[in-house]
């Protein structure tokens, strides 16, 4: 039995993900059971895939036909789309492959809140949730990486065959940068990083900020930086214009990790206040490398996998007053806990490829040795 493998090529975390996946399984394969390692993309990529990967076949839609006996993996959450990806899943299932799907979130949901935020209907997403039901009773496994997005799909669809995964980072992110040494400042500086899209809720960040200002007299030193880019940006940009608070929201838009970690290392803490998240990776960036605290929402997946490890971290619900009061004990100092940064650190080191690549390795054996 062949493994094919569906790479993606574009940006964005998901694509991220799936591609150190892959790096990680390629760095156990003497653990997994196939015969034979396929990659599957679009004619446009293959070149640079085969310069990549010199000893591993590549396979295009003109290949299709040859995927038999196989198990097919596609990690990026299916779209029904006439694409390379698409394509797969249908050929997957007509030649009765056994096929394994990652949801990397509730992609209806998602639709709803970019409809009801930017006022903006992504059309090409509308025949995926209509026909959502079908895509997911069509594979023989499917990966989520929260237990948030697991109950959602039980309860809303009566589904069985979901398999939790956490997310993971590259080692990197663990290592020290002594060189960015948090230096004194009279200014209380607070960060974000991330997409910038509705369901992150940046909004709430800067509102909660506005609201903390409010109570304060005078000119207050303190600065909320925000790092990426995404279709609030415009948005964002002047919500701070219209809460007269332009001059304490500084947005960065996207930074190289070298950068993040650079901020992370020299703030006074970081806040992410996601309405709706399925994991989260800047978290789990952020615990590993920030040398302050690290402030998240209940409603990113990250917080089930939190508690199930017994750590008391920054959890909150996200809110404009929740987010001011978290601000406001940033300002007075009174946020102080000398063992939060090591046990930020400490969950962490559990959530890095070497370990995580585990989980897909015994599915994989699990659909292996099931008839």
């Amino acid at each position: 039995m062949k493994l094919v493998y569906y790479y993606p090529m574009s940006k964005g975390a998901p694509s991220n993900v799936a591609r150190n996946v892959f790096e990680a399984l390629i760095a156990k394969k003497d653990k997994l059971p196939f015969d034979e390692i396929i990659l599957y993309t679009n004619n446009k990529n293959k070149v640079i895939l085969g310069k990549k990967y010199s000893d591993i076949k590549i396979f295009t839609g003109k290949d299709i036909l040859k995927i038999k006996n196989s198990i097919v993996h596609i990690p990026t959450t299916p779209l029904v789309f006439p694409n390379s990806k698409f394509l797969l899943h249908v050929f997957a299932k007509i030649k009765k492959n056994k096929l394994i799907l990652n949801y990397h979130g509730d992609i209806c949901k998602e639709l709803v809140l970019r409809y009801k935020y930017d006022h903006k209907l992504e059309l090409s997403k509308i025949p995926t949730c209509i026909l959502l039901p079908i895509l997911l009773f069509s594979s023989n496994k499917n990966i989520v990486n929260s237990y948030s997005l697991a109950n959602i799909f039980k309860h809303r669809y009566g589904l069985g065959n979901i398999e939790v995964v956490p997310n993971a980072i590259d080692n990197c992110w663990f290592l020290k940068r002594h060189e960015f040494i948090k230096k004194s400042d009279n200014s209380i500086k607070i960060f974000y990083h991330g997409r910038l899209s509705p369901e992150k809720g940046v909004d709430l960040l800067i509102k909660g900020l506005k609201l903390f200002l409010s109570t304060k007299s005078g000119s207050t030193k303190i600065y909320l930086y925000i790092a990426g880019d995404g279709p609030q940006m415009q948005y964002l940009k002047a919500l701070s214009i219209q809460l007269d608070i332009v001059d304490n929201v500084i947005f960065l838009g996207n930074l190289n990790q070298k950068m993040i970690i650079k901020y992370l290392q020299k703030v006074d803490a970081a806040i992410y206040p996601s309405i709706l998240d399925t994991f989260a990776l800047a978290i789990l960036e952020a615990f590993a490398c920030a040398e302050c605290p690290v402030y998240f929402s209940k409603k990113a997946g990250i917080y089930d996998f939190i508690i199930d490890d017994g750590y008391v971290l920054g959890a909150f619900e996200p809110n404009v007053e929740n987010i001011s009061n978290i601000v406001s004990s940033i300002f007075e100092k009174s946020n102080k806990n000398d063992n939060i940064i090591e046990h930020q650190k400490k969950f962490a080191e559990k959530y890095n490829w070497t370990s995580v690549i585990d989980y897909y390795i015994s599915i994989y054996r699990e659909m292996y040795h099931a008839n």
